[in-house]
C-alpha cells in the first residue's frame, strides 16, 4: 500500500517537472521569436520622405480585411500593406506628387482604395446628405412641437372665454332676478 502511494506521488511529482520544463521551453520559444525575428514590413524611409510617406499612408485603406488604413494595418506580415507601403515608398522616391500617386492608386484598385472618399460629384453629396437630414428633422420636429404647445394655449383660452361668457350670463341673469325681487 505504502509503496503504490510512493509510486503514484513520484509520477506527479515527474509529470509537474515534465509541464513547467514544456512551459519554460514555450516561453524562451517565444521571447525568442519576438526579439529576435527580422519583421519584413519594415522599410526604411529617408527623412526628407517621411512626412509625405505618413500622410499618404493614411490616405489608403488596407484591403486584407483588417479595415484599418496602409499605416495601422495590425498584420505584421500583411500580404497587401508591405508591398503597397513599398511600392508607395518607390513612387515618393521618384518625385511623383501627392495627387498623381493617389491617382495611380485609385486607378489600380478603385475608390475603395481611399480612407476617405473625395468630397466632389456624388461623393460631395454622401458628405452633405446626413447633415442636411438631421437640420431638416429638427426644423419639422420643432414645428411639430410650437403647434402642440400652441395648440394648447389656445383651448385654455376658448375654454377660459365660454366661462366668461357663461359667468357673464348667469351674472346677468341674477341682476335681473334681484331686480325683479326688490
Amino acid at each position: 500500500m505504502k509503496q503504490k502511494s510512493e509510486d503514484r506521488r513520484q509520477k506527479t511529482e515527474i509529470r509537474g517537472d515534465r509541464e513547467k520544463t514544456i512551459l519554460v521551453a514555450y516561453l524562451l520559444l517565444t521571447a525568442y521569436c519576438l526579439l529576435f525575428t527580422p519583421s519584413v514590413s519594415a522599410i526604411n524611409i529617408d527623412e526628407k520622405y517621411k512626412p509625405l510617406y505618413d500622410d499618404l499612408s493614411d490616405k489608403f485603406m488596407c484591403l486584407c480585411g483588417c479595415g484599418s488604413t496602409i499605416k495601422t494595418c495590425p498584420m505584421e506580415e500583411c500580404g497587401f500593406a508591405i508591398p503597397f507601403r513599398k511600392e508607395l515608398y518607390d513612387r515618393i522616391q521618384k518625385g511623383e506628387t501627392k495627387e498623381q500617386i493617389i491617382n495611380y492608386f485609385v486607378g489600380k484598385h478603385g475608390q475603395k482604395i481611399l480612407s476617405a472618399p473625395p468630397k466632389k460629384g456624388f461623393n460631395l453629396t454622401a458628405w452633405i446628405t446626413p447633415f442636411a437630414a438631421i437640420i431638416i428633422v429638427g426644423l419639422l420636429m420643432k414645428k411639430i412641437i410650437d403647434k402642440w404647445t400652441t395648440k394648447g394655449h389656445i383651448h385654455e383660452e376658448e375654454i377660459k372665454k365660454t366661462e366668461d361668457r357663461a359667468e357673464d350670463k348667469y351674472k346677468k341673469l341674477l341682476e335681473k332676478e334681484l331686480e325683479e325681487f326688490e
